[in-house]
């Protein structure tokens, strides 16, 4: 019988700092990753969204994992979990062996659902190339039911993560718990704005983008320390998560304006059409300034 597998904490989904002609900077990825494991962020799921993997080729996408794959080594801590995305599923499969040959911790598929036909059939081909682990990620465009995801829990060997970001995340974290007894390990993302709630029904692992520090305090006091501890910090930090709630552009230039406050990243240029308006861009430093000064003061959510 499976058991659960020992992927918690904070993995962040990681974006792309880009130079002014769109090139990727290499020195600010690494860098900002190193960042993230001083933190206390338990790995990284990159290439994925936030990293804007549809603007990416093939090789800056395993050159990200390379660099990563470094940067923990280097470190002797911190998972690397690439995103499986393709038109076809053979580009699927192809991408997965790319990755496993790179030496990754595990694999994340990252597809829509067409059929559930389909993507058994995508599942099965990524877990005969027998990856350490396989994650599913479950969005509000593919809503893989319990009883479908239970189903490829008990067929498939490596199935032994989801990534949950449906329309109504609550309900279904608890239904795959449920439907696996708790032995499916679940994580949250984008519902990172209902995470003590997440975390009262049992995830395992948050994978937002960014707030390194700020995410981790909130996963370590509920879990280290108490439930009260973990609300204070987590509703100072509300208004700046509702923030990024709204839109896609408002996440991700938040994020890269936040590294580039701190001197991680050299820019914050996207390749995706992703942009903010002014009053946007005025709130996001205010929401920005926030996030420093709690920053500043974490020990004190630990008194």
């Amino acid at each position: 019988m499976k058991e659960l597998y020992p992927m918690r904490g904070v993995i962040t989904t990681v974006t792309t700092p880009f130079n002014d002609d769109l090139t990727i900077n290499w020195s600010d990825l690494r860098r900002t990753a190193e960042a993230a494991l001083e933190a206390g962020i338990s790995g990284f799921l990159a290439p994925c969204f936030a990293s804007e993997i549809d603007e990416l080729t093939n090789e800056e996408r395993y050159r990200m994992v390379t660099e990563l794959l470094a940067v923990t080594h280097q470190a002797g801590r911190g998972i690397v979990m690439p995103n499986v995305r393709g038109k076809t599923k053979d580009d699927c499969v192809e991408q997965a062996k790319r990755y496993l040959d790179l030496g990754v911790d595990g694999v994340n598929i990252f597809m829509p659902t067409v059929t559930e036909e389909s993507y058994r059939e995508l599942v099965a081909a990524v877990d005969a190339l027998h990856p350490p682990f396989l994650c599913l990620q479950d969005t509000k465009d593919n809503e893989l039911s319990a009883a479908f995801v239970k189903s490829m829990f008990d067929e498939f060997e490596s199935f032994r993560c989801i990534k949950i970001e449906t329309a109504n995340p609550g309900a279904d974290y608890t239904a795959i718990l449920k439907a696996t007894d708790g032995r499916m390990n679940v994580s949250g993302s984008w519902g990172s704005d209902q995470m003590i709630e997440a975390f009262d029904r049992g995830i395992h692992a948050l994978m937002p983008s960014g707030l390194f520090e700020l995410f981790v305090n909130v996963y370590r006091l509920y879990h280290g320390k108490s439930r009260e501890a973990a609300m204070k910090l987590f509703f100072d930090i509300l208004p700046i998560i509702v923030f990024t709630r709204q839109s896609d552009s408002a996440n991700l230039s938040l994020h890269k304006r936040y590294f580039q406050r701190l001197g991680l990243y050299t820019t914050t240029k996207f390749r995706a059409p992703f942009a903010v308006d002014a009053i946007q861009a005025s709130y996001i430093e205010e929401m920005i300034d926030r996030a420093l000064h709690i920053r500043d003061r974490l020990p004190q959510y630990w008194q």
